[in-house]
């Protein structure tokens, strides 16, 4: 009975590994602008997945659980460190410079080699598969590998994190997702994979677990794909050293600009405002440096100590005041083309900020404006 249940378990991840892979060379089709850096995610990503194919139907063709609990757990370190490597990678990829993914590339390739020496060593002085108290010892190295795939690319998504908060007026949201389901992914993974290898017991509960997240995973990435906005910005950061663009993130009003200054970017705000040119969706605060003339510094610094906010929260504030007046000068027009007219990305958007804002939905604050 054990078998048959662990080898429809096996295919079960053979289908959504393969479901996957085929998502992430499919999703490539699909996306109108393409970024190096994403792309190289991408294909990283579709390799952990083959990965995992070729994992899983060697297990079933050969079934190497049914040779033993160690001879299973030592080809799941084989292969699972590699693959844990990719999505660390993939996700490192998107938010730091070359320097730290040189470092974790050597640290990455340092540690299976490791882990490989000694599976190899082992199996050439027993002749045997069953490598004993070595088995312990790769897991262990397995385990610290987890971790340190794990710490670095979560400490390096907070700080892009701050970066695209505060240098895009796109929808945060499907960024979001892909933070916190990468955290979710990672974080987990640490945790069982290392413990649940040694034990076939432990894969019932705990794959569909981590298969379920790396699912959710894989869509927002694809989801992510779509995002030109915080895409443009993430690539501005890396190619400038992320420097530059931390500093824009968090500005302080400490180096608040001369008064004459702060007024003529004010000006120049209120022309481009009248202008309409919040209208267009794909806008960050780069795209209305170069608008404007104004250095993005500058104009970091001025929303933080004239306006009080970042950029993003004065770009929402700007599209809901034209949004509300759009809206009681054409009442018949349909929240669709109010958030297009607008620059809001969607709908949805549109909604979530009079959420946020006003408490009610767009149709309820325009009810209650017309009825006051």
């Amino acid at each position: 009975m054990m078998p048959s249940t662990l080898f429809l378990l096996q295919f079960g991840c053979l289908t959504f590994s393969l479901v996957m892979a085929l998502t992430l060379i499919l999703s490539k089709f699909h996306v109108a602008r393409c970024y190096k850096r994403y792309e190289r995610s991408r294909w990283m990503l579709t390799s952990a997945m083959g990965l995992l194919c070729a994992h899983f139907l060697l297990q079933m063709l050969f079934d190497i659980r049914g040779r033993g609990e160690d001879v299973g757990a030592m080809v799941n370190i084989l292969f699972y460190t590699p693959v844990t490597f990719l999505i660390s990678y993939a996700v490192l990829n998107l938010e730091c410079r070359r320097a730290m993914l040189r470092r974790h590339l050597r640290v990455g390739l340092a540690g299976y080699a490791l882990i490989l020496g000694i599976c190899i060593a082992s199996v050439m002085v027993r002749h045997s598969l069953h490598i004993g108290i070595a088995l312990y010892a790769a897991d262990a190295l397995f385990l610290a590998c987890m971790l340190y795939f794990i710490f670095i690319p979560t400490r390096e998504i907070r700080k892009t994190y701050g970066v695209v908060e505060g240098n895009t007026g796109g929808d945060m949201r499907s960024y979001l997702l892909y933070v916190k389901t990468g955290f979710s992914l990672l974080c987990l993974s640490a945790v069982i994979v290392p413990f649940s290898i040694v034990s076939t017991a432990a894969l019932y509960p705990t794959a569909p677990l981590i298969f379920g997240l790396l699912l959710a995973f894989v869509v927002n990435f694809v989801a992510l794909g779509y995002q030109a906005p915080m895409l443009q910005t993430i690539q501005e950061n890396y190619e400038e050293g992320g420097a530059e663009m931390a500093v824009a993130a968090k500005p302080t009003k400490r180096e608040g600009l001369p008064a004459p200054r702060v007024a003529h970017i004010r000006q120049l705000l209120e022309g481009w405002v009248a202008a309409s040119g919040f209208s267009e969706t794909e806008l960050s605060l780069s795209a209305l440096s170069l608008s404007l003339g104004v250095s993005r510094r500058e104009l970091s610094a001025y929303f933080e100590g004239s306006e009080g906010a970042t950029f993003r929260v004065w770009l929402s504030n700007v599209r809901l005041s034209a949004a509300k007046r759009l809206m009681l000068e054409h009442p018949e027009y349909s929240n669709d083309a109010i958030s297009a007219a607008c620059g809001f990305a969607s709908r949805a958007q549109l909604y979530n900020i009079f959420r946020d804002r006003e408490g009610m939905t767009p149709k309820e604050y325009l009810q209650r404006q017309l009825q006051g």
